[in-house]
């Protein structure tokens, strides 16, 4: 009988394994999603040549005399600096010269990115030779572009707008809002001032994670966000990435921002897809969601906690490192990121209560970095542990001598569904 596994955790922050030691005669089950293996440098160069909806890159840019790359920032796994190399290519062959290509990180209302994340996220290579900056919702540097038809007003980065030719480098990841990361969704909210954010996060309504994008479902936040992109700001084309369990590409969308979204959206919906077996529904002790690759960043706890439901008569355990520490969403926040930092500063740091497990419907996370008094605002009915080693044992005192343990190893991206019992 299996009592023990090993798992990733950290997301930029060395992604290392994790080994989970559960006492003996437990049994410990992985739950994985049906995955896919890691693209190699040759196919991530195929899908560049083979491009959904839209003829190549380095045909589309012809005639333009500059481009701007908007790259998501570092709250999402996206491996930017994989696919980047083979986009300027293209770039370069359509006549683009180096000098008149900018990157622009998209991190909506997020925090900036320092210049050594912008070297991990588009690669030390490209940092030193292009000019990157992070976009900024507060700013007053952004371009008015009028309203769409619901309402939304639109102010869009002046560097984006401005621009002869835009793509956006993104992550597809379930999304409770618009279904799915990546698409459009990288300039609304991504490039976005405030009232273009704040319209998209008030007044767009919450369908749930992984709705393709304009299936007969579709709602108006996501059609909101393909109809300024097309009709208003003229977004060229998209190169999109899906993910495996363990951080690597494992597949690459380029083209058309709807035709390429949607093929990358279909694919993440077949590979981040995990059968939940009845028995596994219905008699774990434990679960255990190891939120990665989702887990740098401290606001994105709630992707992986849907994964819960699924379990009738289970405890549950959400590895969450946080390693980022941040818990910055500037439009909930209502102030800047400097004035955050200043906060924080001016707190004194306080510990977890005396660890204690609490009842089957509470969450309780592991976490090395979330700050306490942070994370009890975000989840007052939570239970916050820095000892992983203890929180497991603290369990063992309260399930039984043969417990069962389900371990989601990627859940900030597994999209749980029933086991066919047919």
């Amino acid at each position: 009988m299996n009592n023990t596994t090993t798992i990733h955790s950290g997301a930029w922050y060395g992604d290392k394994a994790l080994t989970l030691n559960f006492p003996t005669g437990w049994e410990v089950k992985v739950l994985g999603p049906n995955d896919a293996p890691a693209l190699s440098d040759a196919q991530i160069e195929r899908a560049f040549a083979e491009p959904i909806g839209t003829p190549r890159i380095s045909e589309l840019a012809k005639g333009k005399k500059n481009a701007v790359i908007v790259v998501d920032d570092l709250s999402r796994p996206t491996p930017a600096a994989r696919v980047i190399p083979p986009l300027l290519r293209e770039l370069t062959a359509a006549g683009i010269p180096k000098s008149e290509i900018q990157f622009v990180v998209g991190p909506g209302s997020h925090r900036p990115l320092t210049e050594a994340e912008i070297a991990t996220k588009i690669g030390a290579d490209v940092a030193a030779e292009y000019e990157t900056t992070n976009h900024n919702f507060l700013s007053g540097d952004l371009r008015g572009l009028g309203n769409l038809e619901n309402g939304m007003p639109i102010y869009i980065n002046r560097i984006v707008t401005d621009a002869d030719f835009k793509i956006c480098v993104g992550g597809i990841y379930p999304h409770s809002s618009v279904g799915f990361t990546g698409g459009a969704k990288l300039i609304v909210p991504g490039v976005a001032g405030f009232p273009t954010i704040f319209y998209f996060h008030t007044y767009s309504s919450s369908r749930g994670p992984a709705i393709i994008e304009e299936q007969p479902e579709d709602e108006p936040d996501r059609r909101a966000c393909a109809e300024m992109a097309a009709k208003v700001l003229g977004l060229d084309a998209i190169a999109n990435i899906t993910l495996n369990s363990h951080r690597e590409i494992s597949g690459v969308f380029v083209g058309d921002f709807v035709k390429a979204h949607r093929a990358g959206a279909r694919f993440a919906l077949d590979t981040y897809s995990t059968p939940i077996s009845e028995t596994s529904e219905k008699e774990t002790h434990l679960i255990v969601a190891n939120c990665y690759p989702l887990d740098s960043d401290a606001i994105q706890l709630d992707k992986a906690l849907a994964a819960f439901s699924y379990f009738e008569n289970a405890y549950t355990l959400a590895l969450y490192p946080a390693s980022d520490g941040s818990c910055y969403h500037g439009l909930y926040d209502r102030l800047d990121y400097p004035r955050y930092l200043q906060q924080r500063a001016e707190q004194m740091p306080t510990e977890p209560p005396a660890p204690q497990i609490g009842s089957r419907n509470q969450l309780h996370v592991w976490s090395e970095h979330f700050e306490t008094d942070e994370f009890y605002k975000e989840y007052p009915a939570a239970r916050l542990f820095r000892n992983l080693e203890q929180v497991i044992q603290l369990f063992a005192e309260k399930l039984p001598a043969r417990a069962r343990v389900g371990v989601l190893p990627a859940a900030g991206i597994q999209i749980l569904g029933k086991e066919n019992r047919g």
